[in-house]
């Protein structure tokens, strides 16, 4: 993904740069077809960028702690389902971080 983004970033430079050399009176519809492409650049480049920083983020963090229990369930409330709660990496009995960021989603949007 930052090599998506430093490839987007390099791209709209370049295209900037040509735009600031293109005079916007004697070569006016190369400087609007530049123009739309650094606008359009920008838009692509900010949506790269929000997605890694929400999105990203959330998984870089579910991945580090995916061993770690988030918080260990009682004996016997869920069965055979607490296994699947703590499946693949977490201790048996326990929540761990990805079933916890799967929860957490589907509670922010009931509210």
């Amino acid at each position: 993904m930052s090599s998506q983004l430093r490839a987007k970033r390099k791209e709209v430079l370049n295209t900037k740069a040509e735009l600031l050399n293109t005079s916007a009176q004697d070569q006016f519809a190369k400087w609007a077809k530049l123009r739309r492409s650094v606008d359009k650049g920008l838009a692509e480049l900010e949506k790269l960028t929000i997605w890694l920083l929400t999105t990203g983020v959330q998984f870089i963090v579910g991945w580090w702690y995916r061993k770690t229990a988030v918080f260990y369930l009682p004996p016997g409330w869920f069965g055979p389902l607490g296994w699947w709660l703590s499946f693949p990496f977490a201790p048996a009995g326990s929540l761990q971080s990805p079933s916890e960021q799967e929860a957490a989603p589907s509670e922010k949007k009931d509210t």
